[in-house]
């Protein structure tokens, strides 16, 4: 889901809007070995260190899994309020990354559950777009 707004992409190098509602990860696929990776990179697989043209771009729906995850209470930056959620999302097209969950509170949360990606206004006004995990009902 991406939340209708005229903000910018808080991190455009990293995500952007996709189609059909569901934004992409932009990462980066070696052609040699097929290791998938995030974030997109130009100095080599880390699996068997292809480099140059065998290295190509590839965007990923923001959809996966959840690995493991954290209620925040306590946080020195000045950018979120808290409490928030941390958590180890598995792409469905391989990368594990760390995310923030659009939910504020872990409860319900359970490992395994179906996550998908949405765009939201960070909570400072006139923040950017950031790209936030929420649970898939059903």
């Amino acid at each position: 889901m991406i939340e209708k707004s005229d903000a910018p992409l808080a991190h455009p190098s990293l995500y952007g809007a996709g189609t059909e509602g569901v934004p992409v990860i932009f990462a980066g696929r070696c052609t040699h070995c097929g290791r998938v990776g995030f974030p997109r990179q130009a100095y080599g697989c880390e699996a068997c260190g292809a480099h140059g043209a065998a290295l190509a771009d590839m965007d990923l729906p923001a959809d996966g899994e959840l690995i493991s995850f954290a209620e925040v209470h306590r946080h020195h930056g000045a950018d979120i309020d808290t409490p928030f959620v941390m958590a180890e999302v598995r792409l469905d097209g391989g990368p594990l990354l760390r995310a923030t969950l659009a939910p504020r509170r872990a409860v319900g949360l359970k490992v395994g559950a179906r996550l998908r990606g949405m765009l939201v206004a960070g909570d400072r006004p006139g923040a950017a777009l950031e790209l936030r995990f929420a649970p898939v009902e059903g």
